[in-house]
């Protein structure tokens, strides 16, 4: 049966949202806050390791807040290896083997009740662990609220759109919907504020990351950070 036009949204809004290793990593309790980061997506285990018990969730656990690309090969299935006791294709897990991964014994118990492996949650039709794509490229913001004077650095994913980086913002400012959110004039291409398409990413908002060209000048990745600024809307001393 074709998935549903909801399905088929949630899977799209999915891989348009984005999280920072940074905000990956501060999910990192493996008792109650376990979220990993593989293969360019995120997940969340937490769920997965309140309803499963016992050796073959410990690893899974210890890598709370990590990456574990390393545990899966380019098509995304958990790597193999040969075992050079036995001469037998198996799965390569030095880290403990774990949940949904077969026993090289084959007279071991091992429980099939399940229709898809976690780590392959993406391709259900309604994914119960994965969150969201892990970012390609983290910039440096600076939000600077033109009615309050309060400023706030914030690291946030180049894929974002002005949206989802207001959205973010809310920790800082519950308001920040209220405000037209605004970027400095390009010298000698605009002479006042430019309002931003909060549909569009930083970079379509002329609001270029120039990072790597002060890392091929030697200079720090903070050496320059561009600024976003926020006027109230009701606010009449703004035009």
């Amino acid at each position: 049966r074709p998935p549903t036009r909801r399905l088929v949204k949630m899977h799209e809004d999915l891989t348009r949202t984005y999280f920072t290793p940074n905000e990956v990593a501060s999910h990192n309790s493996s008792q109650n806050d376990c979220w990993v980061s593989f293969l360019g997506r995120v997940y969340n285990l937490t769920e997965l390791i309140l309803e499963n018990k016992g050796a073959l969730i410990q690893p899974i656990a210890d890598a709370a807040g990590k990456d574990i690309s390393h545990w899966f090969d380019k098509n995304g299935d958990v790597k193999r290896h040969i075992n050079i006791e036995t001469g037998i294709e198996e799965y390569y897990t030095p880290m403990g083997r774990f949940l949904h991964i077969p026993p090289s014994d084959p007279s071991m118990d091992f429980n099939t009740d399940f229709d898809l492996p976690w780590w392959k949650d993406h391709e259900t039709a309604e994914p119960k662990y994965w969150v969201g794509m892990l970012s390609k490229k983290t910039r440096m913001i600076r939000i600077v609220n033109m009615l309050t004077k309060d400023e706030h650095t914030v690291e946030v994913c180049s894929e974002d759109s002005l949206e989802q980086i207001q959205s973010k913002y809310l920790m800082h400012n519950k308001h920040a919907a209220s405000y037209t959110w605004k970027r400095l004039p390009r010298p000698g291409v605009e002479k006042e504020m430019v309002v931003l398409d909060m549909k569009k990413t930083l970079e379509a908002n002329a609001v270029v990351d120039e990072s790597e060209e002060f890392e091929e000048l030697g200079l720090d990745d903070d050496y320059f950070i561009p600024s976003l600024h926020l006027y109230y809307k009701d606010d009449l001393t703004v035009a």
